[in-house]
């Protein structure tokens, strides 16, 4: 059977009336009672457990590199490093906290390195969350692959 447009209402549409609330919003403890939504008291900037989660990390850091700051990582660079790197980041369940996992960048190649290019998974710079390696065999691993750069490399500059 074919339709000739839409069905028939069996019953006429009602006119649209404006919704009204029969008893007013409740007001929580934390808001001032003005009307409008208020806070008494300020936002934390970062929760108590991730506080001390940078309070771990900056004291790993300074355990790193009590001389101060490292150069960047990435061979060809050679500019001193400014942050951090995580090759297996805090999404893929990695620990910002673990020394294993924390290698030197500049800012340029830390931001490089988000983009995921392909010579990251080759110096072990980045690391897939499906890698079961732990943090201490990905940074020997990490260690070879730099060994392996350099030496190829140089041997093409002699």
């Amino acid at each position: 059977m074919k339709r000739s447009g839409p069905p028939k209402r069996k019953t006429p549409l009602k006119a649209k009336t404006e919704l009204k609330r029969k008893t007013p919003m409740p007001r929580g403890n934390g808001f001032k009672k003005t009307g409008n939504l208020e806070r008494n008291s300020s936002l934390r900037a970062q929760s108590k457990k991730r506080e001390r989660e940078n309070r771990e990390r900056h004291a790993m850091k300074n355990a790193m590199f009590p001389d101060g700051r490292p150069v960047c990582i990435v061979p060809w660079c050679g500019q001193w490093a400014d942050d951090l790197h995580e090759p297996l980041t805090r999404a893929r369940q990695g620990s910002i906290t673990d020394p294993d996992n924390a290698v030197p960048t500049c800012r340029g190649h830390n931001s490089e390195l988000t983009e995921e290019p392909a010579w990251g998974y080759e110096l072990e710079l980045l690391v897939h969350s499906w890698d079961k390696r732990s943090s201490a065999q990905i940074a020997e691993a990490r260690r070879e692959a730099l060994a392996r750069w350099h030496a190829e490399h140089l041997v093409e500059a002699s």
